[in-house]
Protein backbone atom coordinates (compact mmCIF):
# COMPACT_ATOMS: atom_id res chain seq x y z
CA UNK A 1 0.00 0.00 0.00
CA UNK A 2 2.84 2.40 0.78
CA UNK A 3 4.37 1.71 -2.63
CA UNK A 4 0.99 2.45 -4.26
CA UNK A 5 0.71 5.81 -2.49
CA UNK A 6 4.25 6.79 -3.52
CA UNK A 7 3.20 6.06 -7.11
CA UNK A 8 0.18 8.36 -6.68
CA UNK A 9 2.35 11.16 -5.28
CA UNK A 10 4.70 10.77 -8.25
CA UNK A 11 1.74 10.97 -10.63
CA UNK A 12 0.52 14.19 -9.02
CA UNK A 13 4.00 15.69 -9.23
CA UNK A 14 4.24 14.82 -12.93
CA UNK A 15 0.82 16.34 -13.67
CA UNK A 16 1.67 19.46 -11.65
CA UNK A 17 4.96 19.91 -13.49
CA UNK A 18 3.32 19.50 -16.88
CA UNK A 19 0.54 21.94 -16.02
CA UNK A 20 2.95 24.51 -14.59
CA UNK A 21 5.08 24.35 -17.73
CA UNK A 22 2.24 24.43 -20.26
CA UNK A 23 1.58 27.67 -22.17
CA UNK A 24 -1.90 29.09 -22.65
CA UNK A 25 -2.23 27.35 -26.02
CA UNK A 26 -0.92 23.91 -25.07
CA UNK A 27 -1.61 20.99 -27.40
CA UNK A 28 -2.60 17.55 -26.15
CA UNK A 29 -1.35 14.29 -27.65
CA UNK A 30 -4.09 14.08 -30.31
CA UNK A 31 -3.27 17.54 -31.66
CA UNK A 32 -6.25 19.36 -30.13
CA UNK A 33 -5.47 22.71 -28.51
CA UNK A 34 -5.83 22.78 -24.73
CA UNK A 35 -7.39 25.90 -23.25
CA UNK A 36 -5.31 26.77 -20.17
CA UNK A 37 -5.91 29.91 -18.11
CA UNK A 38 -4.14 31.18 -15.02
CA UNK A 39 -6.49 31.73 -12.10
CA UNK A 40 -9.46 29.84 -13.53
CA UNK A 41 -10.65 26.38 -14.50
CA UNK A 42 -13.11 25.35 -17.20
CA UNK A 43 -14.69 21.89 -17.05
CA UNK A 44 -17.00 19.86 -19.27
CA UNK A 45 -18.84 17.31 -17.11
CA UNK A 46 -21.03 14.78 -18.94
CA UNK A 47 -23.30 11.86 -17.99
CA UNK A 48 -23.27 12.64 -14.28
CA UNK A 49 -25.39 11.70 -11.28
CA UNK A 50 -25.58 13.70 -8.07
CA UNK A 51 -27.15 13.81 -4.64
CA UNK A 52 -27.23 17.01 -2.58
CA UNK A 53 -27.49 15.96 1.07
CA UNK A 54 -27.77 18.38 4.01
CA UNK A 55 -28.09 17.82 7.74
CA UNK A 56 -28.14 19.87 10.95
CA UNK A 57 -24.92 20.79 12.79
CA UNK A 58 -24.91 22.99 15.94
CA UNK A 59 -24.53 26.58 14.78
CA UNK A 60 -21.83 27.41 17.33
CA UNK A 61 -19.69 24.68 15.78
CA UNK A 62 -20.42 25.84 12.22
CA UNK A 63 -19.31 29.40 13.09
CA UNK A 64 -15.92 28.05 14.16
CA UNK A 65 -15.02 26.86 10.69
CA UNK A 66 -16.88 29.18 8.28
CA UNK A 67 -14.84 32.35 7.57
CA UNK A 68 -16.22 35.53 9.10
CA UNK A 69 -17.08 37.13 5.75
CA UNK A 70 -19.88 34.53 5.31
CA UNK A 71 -22.95 34.47 7.56
CA UNK A 72 -24.16 30.88 7.98
CA UNK A 73 -27.86 30.16 7.71
CA UNK A 74 -29.46 29.37 11.08
CA UNK A 75 -32.58 27.22 11.35
CA UNK A 76 -34.44 25.51 14.17
CA UNK A 77 -33.59 21.80 14.23
CA UNK A 78 -36.57 19.67 13.16
CA UNK A 79 -36.21 17.13 15.97
CA UNK A 80 -36.21 13.32 15.74
CA UNK A 81 -35.39 11.42 13.65
CA UNK A 82 -33.20 14.08 12.02
CA UNK A 83 -32.00 15.72 15.26
CA UNK A 84 -32.40 14.81 18.94
CA UNK A 85 -33.30 18.32 20.20
CA UNK A 86 -36.22 20.05 18.42
CA UNK A 87 -35.76 23.78 18.02
CA UNK A 88 -32.00 23.83 18.68
CA UNK A 89 -30.27 26.48 16.50
CA UNK A 90 -28.34 24.62 13.82
CA UNK A 91 -26.51 25.29 10.59
CA UNK A 92 -27.20 23.48 7.32
CA UNK A 93 -24.14 21.42 6.37
CA UNK A 94 -23.64 18.55 3.97
CA UNK A 95 -22.50 17.42 0.57
CA UNK A 96 -22.82 18.16 -3.12
CA UNK A 97 -21.32 14.93 -4.43
CA UNK A 98 -21.39 13.65 -7.98
CA UNK A 99 -19.89 11.14 -10.41
CA UNK A 100 -19.39 11.77 -14.14
CA UNK A 101 -18.66 9.26 -16.90
CA UNK A 102 -16.79 11.95 -18.86
CA UNK A 103 -15.03 14.90 -17.20
CA UNK A 104 -12.66 17.24 -19.05
CA UNK A 105 -10.49 19.94 -17.43
CA UNK A 106 -9.48 22.91 -19.62
CA UNK A 107 -9.97 20.94 -22.82
CA UNK A 108 -7.82 17.96 -21.85
CA UNK A 109 -8.98 14.45 -22.71
CA UNK A 110 -12.00 13.46 -20.58
CA UNK A 111 -12.01 10.69 -17.99
CA UNK A 112 -14.50 9.27 -15.46
CA UNK A 113 -14.39 11.39 -12.30
CA UNK A 114 -15.69 11.32 -8.72
CA UNK A 115 -16.18 14.62 -6.88
CA UNK A 116 -16.92 15.28 -3.20
CA UNK A 117 -17.84 18.80 -2.05
CA UNK A 118 -18.51 19.63 1.59
CA UNK A 119 -20.77 22.68 1.82
CA UNK A 120 -22.46 25.03 4.32
CA UNK A 121 -25.50 27.15 3.51
CA UNK A 122 -24.96 30.91 4.05
CA UNK A 123 -27.31 33.90 3.85
CA UNK A 124 -24.87 36.85 3.55
CA UNK A 125 -21.42 37.52 2.11
CA UNK A 126 -19.41 40.48 3.37
CA UNK A 127 -22.52 41.59 5.25
CA UNK A 128 -24.60 41.83 2.06
CA UNK A 129 -27.63 39.49 1.89
CA UNK A 130 -26.87 36.68 -0.52
CA UNK A 131 -27.80 33.01 -0.41
CA UNK A 132 -25.12 30.52 -1.34
CA UNK A 133 -22.94 27.63 -0.30
CA UNK A 134 -19.55 27.92 1.34
CA UNK A 135 -17.32 25.09 0.10
CA UNK A 136 -15.39 23.42 2.94
CA UNK A 137 -13.41 21.09 0.71
CA UNK A 138 -13.28 19.44 -2.69
CA UNK A 139 -12.18 15.82 -3.06
CA UNK A 140 -11.60 14.11 -6.41
CA UNK A 141 -9.93 11.14 -8.07
CA UNK A 142 -9.15 13.28 -11.14
CA UNK A 143 -5.45 14.22 -10.90
CA UNK A 144 -5.66 17.23 -13.23
CA UNK A 145 -8.69 18.68 -11.43
CA UNK A 146 -6.89 18.14 -8.12
CA UNK A 147 -3.77 19.98 -9.31
CA UNK A 148 -5.71 22.84 -10.86
CA UNK A 149 -7.85 23.40 -7.75
CA UNK A 150 -4.77 23.35 -5.54
CA UNK A 151 -3.22 25.97 -7.82
CA UNK A 152 -6.25 28.17 -7.11
CA UNK A 153 -5.63 27.68 -3.37
CA UNK A 154 -8.68 25.47 -2.79
CA UNK A 155 -8.60 22.91 0.04
CA UNK A 156 -8.58 19.82 -2.16
CA UNK A 157 -8.03 16.14 -1.38
CA UNK A 158 -6.79 13.59 -3.89
CA UNK A 159 -8.75 10.34 -3.49
CA UNK A 160 -7.48 8.17 -6.38
CA UNK A 161 -8.63 4.84 -4.94
CA UNK A 162 -12.27 5.94 -4.93
CA UNK A 163 -14.72 3.84 -6.93
CA UNK A 164 -18.41 3.21 -7.53
CA UNK A 165 -20.81 0.53 -8.69
CA UNK A 166 -24.22 0.99 -10.32
CA UNK A 167 -26.86 -1.66 -10.96
CA UNK A 168 -30.56 -1.62 -11.86
CA UNK A 169 -32.96 -4.03 -10.15
CA UNK A 170 -36.57 -4.70 -11.15
CA UNK A 171 -39.23 -5.39 -8.51
CA UNK A 172 -42.05 -7.87 -9.07
CA UNK A 173 -44.37 -4.99 -10.01
CA UNK A 174 -42.01 -3.87 -12.75
CA UNK A 175 -40.56 -0.84 -10.94
CA UNK A 176 -36.87 -0.27 -11.64
CA UNK A 177 -34.57 0.83 -8.84
CA UNK A 178 -31.04 2.10 -9.38
CA UNK A 179 -28.64 0.89 -6.69
CA UNK A 180 -25.37 2.81 -6.41
CA UNK A 181 -22.47 2.59 -3.98
CA UNK A 182 -19.75 5.26 -4.08
CA UNK A 183 -16.60 4.70 -2.02
CA UNK A 184 -14.61 7.86 -1.34
CA UNK A 185 -11.18 6.55 -0.36
CA UNK A 186 -8.56 8.84 1.14
CA UNK A 187 -5.10 8.05 2.42
CA UNK A 188 -5.89 6.68 5.87
CA UNK A 189 -8.81 6.81 8.32
CA UNK A 190 -8.42 10.53 9.15
CA UNK A 191 -8.73 11.60 5.52
CA UNK A 192 -11.68 12.03 3.16
CA UNK A 193 -12.94 8.47 3.58
CA UNK A 194 -16.63 7.54 3.53
CA UNK A 195 -19.24 5.52 1.64
CA UNK A 196 -22.49 6.69 0.04
CA UNK A 197 -25.25 4.19 -0.74
CA UNK A 198 -28.06 5.30 -3.03
CA UNK A 199 -31.30 3.48 -3.86
CA UNK A 200 -33.12 5.62 -6.43
CA UNK A 201 -36.37 5.60 -8.34
CA UNK A 202 -35.52 7.66 -11.40
CA UNK A 203 -37.41 10.08 -13.60
CA UNK A 204 -40.34 10.79 -11.27
CA UNK A 205 -39.96 14.61 -11.23
CA UNK A 206 -39.73 16.92 -14.26
CA UNK A 207 -36.34 18.25 -15.27
CA UNK A 208 -35.70 21.93 -14.49
CA UNK A 209 -34.84 24.09 -17.51
CA UNK A 210 -31.20 24.39 -18.53
CA UNK A 211 -29.50 27.32 -16.90
CA UNK A 212 -26.68 28.77 -14.81
CA UNK A 213 -26.00 27.99 -11.15
CA UNK A 214 -23.72 30.09 -8.99
CA UNK A 215 -23.19 31.05 -5.35
CA UNK A 216 -20.52 28.52 -4.33
CA UNK A 217 -17.48 30.18 -2.71
CA UNK A 218 -14.29 29.05 -0.98
CA UNK A 219 -11.80 31.26 0.85
CA UNK A 220 -8.52 29.57 0.02
CA UNK A 221 -4.82 30.25 0.42
CA UNK A 222 -4.77 32.56 -2.63
CA UNK A 223 -8.05 34.36 -2.04
CA UNK A 224 -11.73 33.77 -2.69
CA UNK A 225 -12.66 31.21 -5.34
CA UNK A 226 -16.09 31.15 -7.03
CA UNK A 227 -17.60 27.95 -8.45
CA UNK A 228 -20.20 28.32 -11.21
CA UNK A 229 -21.98 25.83 -13.46
CA UNK A 230 -24.30 25.75 -16.44
CA UNK A 231 -26.65 22.80 -15.99
CA UNK A 232 -28.43 20.47 -18.42
CA UNK A 233 -30.69 18.25 -16.29
CA UNK A 234 -32.65 15.09 -16.98
CA UNK A 235 -35.87 14.37 -15.02
CA UNK A 236 -35.11 14.06 -11.31
CA UNK A 237 -35.52 10.97 -9.18
CA UNK A 238 -35.94 10.33 -5.47
CA UNK A 239 -33.53 8.25 -3.46
CA UNK A 240 -32.84 6.74 -0.09
CA UNK A 241 -29.29 7.84 0.79
CA UNK A 242 -27.08 6.33 3.49
CA UNK A 243 -23.65 7.62 4.51
CA UNK A 244 -21.08 5.63 6.43
CA UNK A 245 -18.06 7.51 7.79
CA UNK A 246 -14.71 6.17 8.88
CA UNK A 247 -13.96 7.26 12.48
CA UNK A 248 -12.16 10.60 12.30
CA UNK A 249 -12.86 11.03 8.58
CA UNK A 250 -12.83 14.66 7.43
CA UNK A 251 -16.65 14.99 7.24
CA UNK A 252 -16.94 14.04 10.93
CA UNK A 253 -14.52 16.85 11.76
CA UNK A 254 -17.19 19.27 10.52
CA UNK A 255 -19.97 17.64 12.53
CA UNK A 256 -21.30 15.36 9.80
CA UNK A 257 -22.25 12.20 11.63
CA UNK A 258 -25.07 9.66 11.63
CA UNK A 259 -28.67 10.41 12.59
CA UNK A 260 -30.24 9.39 15.94
CA UNK A 261 -32.50 7.09 13.91
CA UNK A 262 -32.21 5.34 11.50
CA UNK A 263 -28.46 5.74 11.93
CA UNK A 264 -26.44 6.21 8.76
CA UNK A 265 -29.44 6.83 6.48
CA UNK A 266 -31.22 10.13 5.86
CA UNK A 267 -34.71 9.91 7.38
CA UNK A 268 -36.36 11.32 4.23
CA UNK A 269 -35.84 10.74 0.51
CA UNK A 270 -33.31 12.94 -1.26
CA UNK A 271 -33.27 14.26 -4.83
CA UNK A 272 -31.40 12.08 -7.31
CA UNK A 273 -30.10 14.14 -10.21
CA UNK A 274 -28.77 13.13 -13.61
CA UNK A 275 -27.41 15.47 -16.24
CA UNK A 276 -24.38 17.21 -17.68
CA UNK A 277 -22.91 20.61 -16.94
CA UNK A 278 -20.08 23.00 -17.69
CA UNK A 279 -18.07 24.41 -14.80
CA UNK A 280 -16.13 27.65 -14.46
CA UNK A 281 -14.13 28.06 -11.24
CA UNK A 282 -12.01 31.15 -10.74
CA UNK A 283 -10.24 33.48 -8.32
CA UNK A 284 -12.46 36.46 -7.48
CA UNK A 285 -10.71 39.80 -7.90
Amino acid sequence: MRRHWHHVIALIAMVAAAVAASPASAVRSDGVKVDEHAGEIFTQENECFETADRRPVPIEFVRQYVPARYTPEVIAAPGPPAWPTPGQPVGVVGFTDYVCESFSVNGHSPRPTIVSMGVVSFIARDGIPQRGLYVLWVGTDNPLLFVRLRQLGVTTYFIPRSNYTETVTTASGGTNTTEITVNYVGNGPDSLTYTRRISATEGVLPAPPDGPASGWFHLGSKGEVAFTFFNHFQPFGRAAVCLEFEPGSIPTQFGLTGFPTPGSCFPTLRLFIRGSWEGHHYLVE
